[in-house]
């Protein structure tokens, strides 16, 4: 549950423009407020739309508006190690809470299913045999993400995906002390 100020400081945060309010727009803490009930009840735009009033429509909007300001602003709080004093930083955080020497994070794909695509649909079945995209992230020791990727269609492997990323360019770079694990 968030309270007030962690809304506030959210919208604060993530709209740094002034508000519209004409015609009765939602004005931003009211978009946090939505977005975070999405986020709790995914795929009951309706309901939301009842309960906070407004048509579904804006729920939708709201909701894409909302995810758009989060993923520009990603960057700043999802990175993993690259140099040396990042790696042994996130090596000392794994050690302490799980015992598990040299290792910076864990690392997983998973299959998050979406509708058919209007183009190259096949290209997003996966093995399972529904659509969906192939989410590539990582972990560190505070169980926070360090880096997602979700550019690939379902239908693309693992390890391609790991291959073509900057993870694995970085894992690469590392010196040989320095560990994922899946």
């Amino acid at each position: 549950m968030f309270d007030d100020s962690s809304i506030s400081w959210l919208a604060n945060y993530f709209f740094e423009d002034s508000e519209e309010t004409r015609g009765g727009a939602l004005n931003n803490i009211d978009k946090i407020r939505l977005y975070l009930r999405f986020c709790a009840d995914p795929g009951f735009q309706n309901g939301i739309s009842t309960d906070i009033g407004v048509h579904q429509s804006t729920v939708s909007r709201t909701i894409a508006e909302v995810a758009k300001l989060i993923s520009s602003k990603a960057s700043g709080w999802i990175k993993f190690p690259k140099d040396g004093d990042e790696i042994k930083d996130a090596q000392r955080k794994w050690q302490a809470n799980y015992c598990f020497p040299f290792a910076i994070g864990l690392i997983d794909c998973t299959h998050i299913k979406i509708k058919k695509p209007t183009n190259q649909s096949d290209e997003y079945i996966c093995r399972k045999g529904f659509h969906s995209i192939n989410v590539h992230a990582t972990c560190d020791g505070k169980e926070l993400f360090t880096s997602v990727d979700i550019s690939w269609p379902g239908s693309v492997h693992d390890s391609r995906i790991l291959r073509n990323s900057e993870v694995c360019r970085i894992m690469q770079n590392a010196t040989n002390d320095a560990l994922l694990s899946r």
